[in-house]
Protein backbone atom coordinates (compact mmCIF):
# COMPACT_ATOMS: atom_id res chain seq x y z
CA UNK A 1 0.00 0.00 0.00
CA UNK A 2 0.97 3.66 -0.20
CA UNK A 3 1.66 5.67 2.95
CA UNK A 4 3.30 8.93 3.98
CA UNK A 5 6.49 8.00 5.81
CA UNK A 6 8.84 10.26 7.73
CA UNK A 7 12.32 10.78 6.29
CA UNK A 8 15.17 13.07 7.34
CA UNK A 9 14.01 16.62 6.75
CA UNK A 10 10.36 15.84 6.08
CA UNK A 11 8.08 13.10 4.76
CA UNK A 12 7.25 11.41 1.46
CA UNK A 13 4.86 8.91 -0.07
CA UNK A 14 6.27 5.39 -0.25
CA UNK A 15 5.18 1.80 -0.79
CA UNK A 16 5.02 -0.12 2.49
CA UNK A 17 3.67 -3.60 3.35
CA UNK A 18 -0.08 -3.91 3.73
CA UNK A 19 -1.06 -4.27 7.40
CA UNK A 20 -2.51 -7.58 8.51
CA UNK A 21 -4.87 -7.77 11.49
CA UNK A 22 -3.52 -9.53 14.55
CA UNK A 23 -5.99 -11.35 16.78
CA UNK A 24 -8.43 -8.82 18.18
CA UNK A 25 -7.61 -6.28 15.45
CA UNK A 26 -9.22 -5.08 12.26
CA UNK A 27 -7.73 -3.36 9.25
CA UNK A 28 -9.41 -0.05 8.43
CA UNK A 29 -9.38 1.43 4.94
CA UNK A 30 -8.76 5.11 5.66
CA UNK A 31 -11.37 7.47 4.26
CA UNK A 32 -10.01 10.69 5.78
CA UNK A 33 -7.36 11.75 8.29
CA UNK A 34 -6.96 15.25 9.68
CA UNK A 35 -3.55 16.90 9.41
CA UNK A 36 -2.76 17.71 13.04
CA UNK A 37 -0.52 20.51 14.25
CA UNK A 38 1.39 18.08 16.46
CA UNK A 39 2.35 16.08 13.34
CA UNK A 40 3.36 19.28 11.55
CA UNK A 41 5.59 20.20 14.49
CA UNK A 42 7.07 16.69 14.85
CA UNK A 43 8.09 16.64 11.19
CA UNK A 44 9.40 20.22 11.16
CA UNK A 45 11.42 19.69 14.36
CA UNK A 46 12.83 16.32 13.26
CA UNK A 47 11.14 14.52 16.16
CA UNK A 48 9.51 11.78 14.07
CA UNK A 49 11.30 8.48 13.60
CA UNK A 50 12.53 7.62 10.12
CA UNK A 51 9.92 5.40 8.49
CA UNK A 52 7.21 6.41 10.97
CA UNK A 53 3.66 6.78 9.65
CA UNK A 54 1.88 9.61 11.44
CA UNK A 55 -1.84 10.47 11.41
CA UNK A 56 -4.23 9.98 14.32
CA UNK A 57 -7.49 11.82 13.45
CA UNK A 58 -9.30 9.42 11.18
CA UNK A 59 -12.29 7.47 10.08
CA UNK A 60 -12.82 4.80 7.46
CA UNK A 61 -14.34 1.43 6.72
CA UNK A 62 -13.37 -1.98 8.03
CA UNK A 63 -11.53 -3.91 5.34
CA UNK A 64 -10.47 -7.08 7.18
CA UNK A 65 -11.11 -8.83 10.49
CA UNK A 66 -8.54 -10.54 12.69
CA UNK A 67 -9.11 -13.72 14.68
CA UNK A 68 -11.51 -13.30 17.59
CA UNK A 69 -13.26 -10.24 16.17
CA UNK A 70 -16.99 -10.92 16.26
CA UNK A 71 -19.02 -7.72 16.67
CA UNK A 72 -17.66 -5.87 13.63
CA UNK A 73 -18.14 -6.48 9.92
CA UNK A 74 -16.26 -5.68 6.75
CA UNK A 75 -17.50 -2.51 5.06
CA UNK A 76 -18.69 -1.01 8.35
CA UNK A 77 -17.97 2.74 8.73
CA UNK A 78 -16.05 3.59 11.89
CA UNK A 79 -14.34 6.38 13.75
CA UNK A 80 -11.05 5.34 15.32
CA UNK A 81 -9.65 6.51 18.63
CA UNK A 82 -5.87 6.53 18.29
CA UNK A 83 -5.36 5.87 21.99
CA UNK A 84 -4.58 2.37 23.14
CA UNK A 85 -5.38 1.24 26.67
CA UNK A 86 -4.85 -1.80 28.81
CA UNK A 87 -7.95 -0.76 30.74
CA UNK A 88 -6.60 -1.99 34.04
CA UNK A 89 -3.50 -0.01 35.08
CA UNK A 90 -3.74 2.92 37.49
CA UNK A 91 -3.23 5.45 34.68
CA UNK A 92 -6.01 4.01 32.52
CA UNK A 93 -8.32 3.82 35.53
CA UNK A 94 -7.74 7.55 36.02
CA UNK A 95 -8.94 8.25 32.48
CA UNK A 96 -5.52 8.97 30.98
CA UNK A 97 -5.09 6.20 28.38
CA UNK A 98 -2.57 8.26 26.38
CA UNK A 99 -0.07 7.68 29.23
CA UNK A 100 -0.62 3.92 29.38
CA UNK A 101 2.73 2.14 29.01
CA UNK A 102 1.19 -1.15 27.89
CA UNK A 103 -0.72 -0.12 24.77
CA UNK A 104 0.44 1.60 21.56
CA UNK A 105 -1.05 4.85 20.27
CA UNK A 106 -1.83 4.95 16.54
CA UNK A 107 0.17 7.56 14.67
CA UNK A 108 2.54 7.97 17.61
CA UNK A 109 4.03 4.67 18.74
CA UNK A 110 2.23 2.53 16.12
CA UNK A 111 1.61 3.15 12.39
CA UNK A 112 -1.01 5.81 11.80
CA UNK A 113 -3.48 6.87 9.15
CA UNK A 114 -1.54 8.89 6.59
CA UNK A 115 -1.93 5.68 4.65
CA UNK A 116 -4.38 3.65 2.64
CA UNK A 117 -4.86 1.11 5.44
CA UNK A 118 -4.11 0.86 9.16
CA UNK A 119 -4.36 -1.99 11.69
CA UNK A 120 -6.54 -1.07 14.67
CA UNK A 121 -7.38 -2.88 17.93
CA UNK A 122 -11.12 -3.51 17.90
CA UNK A 123 -11.66 -1.75 21.24
CA UNK A 124 -10.53 1.52 19.65
CA UNK A 125 -13.36 1.52 17.12
CA UNK A 126 -16.59 3.49 17.41
CA UNK A 127 -19.31 2.57 14.93
CA UNK A 128 -20.71 5.21 12.60
CA UNK A 129 -24.29 4.80 11.38
CA UNK A 130 -24.64 3.22 7.96
CA UNK A 131 -25.08 5.93 5.37
CA UNK A 132 -23.02 8.48 7.30
CA UNK A 133 -19.85 9.61 5.46
CA UNK A 134 -16.87 7.88 7.02
CA UNK A 135 -15.00 11.19 6.66
CA UNK A 136 -16.89 12.41 9.73
CA UNK A 137 -14.80 10.05 11.83
CA UNK A 138 -11.77 12.31 11.21
CA UNK A 139 -13.41 15.08 13.25
CA UNK A 140 -13.97 13.09 16.45
CA UNK A 141 -10.40 13.13 17.80
CA UNK A 142 -9.85 16.91 17.94
CA UNK A 143 -13.35 17.40 19.32
CA UNK A 144 -12.63 14.82 22.03
CA UNK A 145 -9.48 16.76 22.98
CA UNK A 146 -11.63 19.88 23.24
CA UNK A 147 -14.36 18.20 25.29
CA UNK A 148 -11.76 16.96 27.79
CA UNK A 149 -10.34 20.48 28.16
CA UNK A 150 -13.80 22.04 28.57
CA UNK A 151 -14.66 19.44 31.20
CA UNK A 152 -11.44 20.32 33.03
CA UNK A 153 -12.40 24.00 32.94
CA UNK A 154 -15.81 23.31 34.45
CA UNK A 155 -17.33 26.26 32.60
CA UNK A 156 -21.05 26.56 31.95
CA UNK A 157 -24.06 28.89 31.89
CA UNK A 158 -23.34 32.37 33.22
CA UNK A 159 -19.61 32.12 32.49
CA UNK A 160 -17.49 34.22 30.16
CA UNK A 161 -14.58 32.20 28.78
CA UNK A 162 -11.51 33.10 26.75
CA UNK A 163 -10.10 30.73 24.14
CA UNK A 164 -6.49 31.72 23.50
CA UNK A 165 -5.55 30.43 20.04
CA UNK A 166 -7.81 29.64 17.07
CA UNK A 167 -6.12 26.61 15.55
CA UNK A 168 -7.96 23.31 15.13
CA UNK A 169 -8.09 22.59 18.86
CA UNK A 170 -9.08 26.14 19.79
CA UNK A 171 -11.89 26.04 17.23
CA UNK A 172 -13.12 22.72 18.60
CA UNK A 173 -12.92 24.15 22.12
CA UNK A 174 -15.31 26.92 21.02
CA UNK A 175 -17.79 24.27 19.91
CA UNK A 176 -17.27 22.36 23.15
CA UNK A 177 -17.97 25.47 25.20
CA UNK A 178 -21.18 26.03 23.27
CA UNK A 179 -22.22 22.45 24.00
CA UNK A 180 -21.56 23.18 27.70
CA UNK A 181 -23.88 26.19 27.58
CA UNK A 182 -21.22 28.83 28.25
CA UNK A 183 -22.80 32.28 28.05
CA UNK A 184 -20.03 34.21 26.29
CA UNK A 185 -16.99 33.00 24.36
CA UNK A 186 -14.16 35.39 23.47
CA UNK A 187 -11.38 34.15 21.18
CA UNK A 188 -7.88 35.55 20.74
CA UNK A 189 -5.89 34.69 17.62
CA UNK A 190 -3.52 35.91 14.92
CA UNK A 191 -4.52 34.20 11.66
CA UNK A 192 -7.26 36.05 9.78
CA UNK A 193 -8.65 32.81 8.34
CA UNK A 194 -8.80 31.11 11.70
CA UNK A 195 -10.28 34.15 13.39
CA UNK A 196 -13.04 34.13 10.77
CA UNK A 197 -13.59 30.43 11.44
CA UNK A 198 -13.89 31.18 15.17
CA UNK A 199 -16.84 33.43 14.49
CA UNK A 200 -18.40 30.84 12.21
CA UNK A 201 -18.38 28.12 14.88
CA UNK A 202 -19.72 30.15 17.78
CA UNK A 203 -17.36 32.81 19.16
CA UNK A 204 -19.16 35.94 20.38
CA UNK A 205 -16.10 38.14 19.91
CA UNK A 206 -12.73 37.58 18.29
CA UNK A 207 -9.59 39.54 19.21
CA UNK A 208 -6.73 40.06 16.76
CA UNK A 209 -3.75 39.66 19.08
CA UNK A 210 -1.54 41.46 16.56
CA UNK A 211 -3.50 44.62 17.39
CA UNK A 212 -4.57 44.21 21.01
CA UNK A 213 -3.34 41.89 23.75
CA UNK A 214 -5.74 39.95 25.94
CA UNK A 215 -4.64 42.06 28.92
CA UNK A 216 -5.47 45.24 27.03
CA UNK A 217 -8.81 43.80 25.97
CA UNK A 218 -9.71 42.83 29.54
CA UNK A 219 -8.75 46.28 30.82
CA UNK A 220 -10.73 48.11 28.11
CA UNK A 221 -13.80 45.94 28.63
CA UNK A 222 -13.40 45.88 32.42
CA UNK A 223 -13.95 42.13 32.38
CA UNK A 224 -12.39 39.00 33.78
CA UNK A 225 -12.84 35.42 32.65
CA UNK A 226 -14.13 32.42 34.56
CA UNK A 227 -11.76 30.27 32.51
CA UNK A 228 -9.07 30.61 29.88
CA UNK A 229 -8.35 27.65 27.63
CA UNK A 230 -4.85 28.22 26.28
CA UNK A 231 -4.57 26.53 22.87
CA UNK A 232 -1.87 28.62 21.19
CA UNK A 233 1.49 27.78 22.81
CA UNK A 234 2.33 31.45 22.19
CA UNK A 235 5.12 32.85 24.39
CA UNK A 236 3.61 34.62 27.38
CA UNK A 237 0.12 33.19 26.82
CA UNK A 238 -0.11 31.47 30.21
CA UNK A 239 1.02 34.59 32.05
CA UNK A 240 -1.57 36.60 30.12
CA UNK A 241 -4.24 34.03 30.94
CA UNK A 242 -3.55 34.12 34.66
CA UNK A 243 -3.65 37.92 34.58
CA UNK A 244 -7.19 38.07 33.18
CA UNK A 245 -8.89 35.42 35.33
CA UNK A 246 -11.56 36.35 37.82
CA UNK A 247 -11.15 35.11 41.43
CA UNK A 248 -11.65 31.36 41.47
CA UNK A 249 -10.92 31.12 37.74
CA UNK A 250 -8.93 28.44 35.96
CA UNK A 251 -6.40 28.42 33.14
CA UNK A 252 -6.40 25.12 31.26
CA UNK A 253 -3.25 24.62 29.19
CA UNK A 254 -4.13 22.54 26.14
CA UNK A 255 -1.28 23.39 23.76
CA UNK A 256 1.98 21.48 24.00
CA UNK A 257 4.72 23.98 24.76
CA UNK A 258 8.24 23.86 26.15
CA UNK A 259 7.93 27.34 27.64
CA UNK A 260 8.97 27.68 31.28
CA UNK A 261 6.32 29.85 32.89
CA UNK A 262 6.78 31.89 36.08
CA UNK A 263 3.62 31.51 38.14
CA UNK A 264 2.60 34.43 40.40
CA UNK A 265 1.91 32.40 43.51
CA UNK A 266 0.55 35.37 45.48
CA UNK A 267 -2.16 35.82 42.85
CA UNK A 268 -2.70 32.07 42.55
CA UNK A 269 -3.25 31.74 46.29
CA UNK A 270 -4.86 35.10 47.00
CA UNK A 271 -7.43 34.82 44.19
CA UNK A 272 -7.90 31.07 44.47
CA UNK A 273 -6.83 30.54 40.87
CA UNK A 274 -6.11 27.17 39.29
CA UNK A 275 -3.69 26.14 36.55
CA UNK A 276 -4.25 22.74 34.97
CA UNK A 277 -2.98 20.74 32.02
CA UNK A 278 -5.28 18.87 29.64
CA UNK A 279 -3.79 16.43 27.15
CA UNK A 280 -5.72 14.09 24.84
CA UNK A 281 -8.95 12.62 26.22
CA UNK A 282 -10.70 9.72 27.91
CA UNK A 283 -12.71 7.06 26.09
CA UNK A 284 -16.04 8.62 27.21
CA UNK A 285 -14.86 11.93 25.71
CA UNK A 286 -14.19 10.21 22.39
CA UNK A 287 -17.55 8.45 22.31
CA UNK A 288 -19.29 11.74 23.15
CA UNK A 289 -17.38 13.48 20.36
CA UNK A 290 -18.53 10.89 17.80
CA UNK A 291 -22.13 11.36 18.95
CA UNK A 292 -21.91 15.15 18.62
CA UNK A 293 -20.30 14.95 15.17
CA UNK A 294 -22.78 12.43 13.78
CA UNK A 295 -25.78 14.29 15.20
CA UNK A 296 -24.71 17.54 13.52
CA UNK A 297 -24.65 19.42 16.83
CA UNK A 298 -21.21 20.81 15.98
CA UNK A 299 -20.37 22.45 12.62
CA UNK A 300 -17.14 20.51 12.10
CA UNK A 301 -17.33 20.48 8.31
CA UNK A 302 -17.29 24.30 8.31
CA UNK A 303 -13.64 24.11 9.38
CA UNK A 304 -12.40 22.22 6.30
CA UNK A 305 -10.18 24.37 4.08
CA UNK A 306 -8.89 21.62 1.81
CA UNK A 307 -9.07 17.93 1.09
CA UNK A 308 -5.85 16.56 -0.39
CA UNK A 309 -4.82 13.22 -1.81
CA UNK A 310 -2.24 11.02 -0.13
CA UNK A 311 0.25 12.24 -2.74
CA UNK A 312 -0.54 15.83 -1.74
CA UNK A 313 -0.27 15.20 2.01
CA UNK A 314 3.50 15.86 2.43
CA UNK A 315 3.20 19.26 0.74
CA UNK A 316 0.11 20.11 2.82
CA UNK A 317 1.95 19.22 6.04
CA UNK A 318 4.74 21.57 4.97
CA UNK A 319 2.31 24.39 4.11
CA UNK A 320 0.71 24.11 7.54
CA UNK A 321 3.95 25.27 9.13
CA UNK A 322 2.79 28.73 8.02
CA UNK A 323 -0.96 28.13 7.76
CA UNK A 324 -2.06 31.55 6.56
CA UNK A 325 -5.75 31.17 5.77
CA UNK A 326 -5.71 27.37 6.13
CA UNK A 327 -7.87 26.08 8.96
CA UNK A 328 -8.29 22.31 8.66
CA UNK A 329 -6.88 20.03 5.98
CA UNK A 330 -7.98 16.42 5.47
CA UNK A 331 -5.89 13.75 3.79
CA UNK A 332 -8.09 11.55 1.58
CA UNK A 333 -6.13 8.46 0.45
CA UNK A 334 -8.83 7.53 -2.05
CA UNK A 335 -8.93 10.97 -3.65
Amino acid sequence: MKAVVCVPGGCEVAEVPDPRPAPGQVVVEVDACGLCGSDVHAIAAGLAREGQILGHEFGGRIAALGAGVARWRTGQPVAVSPLGTCGTCRICQRGLPFRCQAAPNLGVTAPGAYAEYVAVPQNQLVALPDGVPAELGAHAEPLAVALAAVRQAGAGPGDTVLVYGAGTIGLNVIMGLRLAGVSRVVVAGRSAGRRAAAGAVGADEVIDTREVSVREYAARQDCRFAAVLECSAAPGAVADALAVLEPGGICVEVALTAEKVPVPLDQLVGDGLRLAGSCAFSYPDYHAAVTHVVSGRVPVTALISERVSLAGTPAALARLRQPGSLVRVLSRPGQ
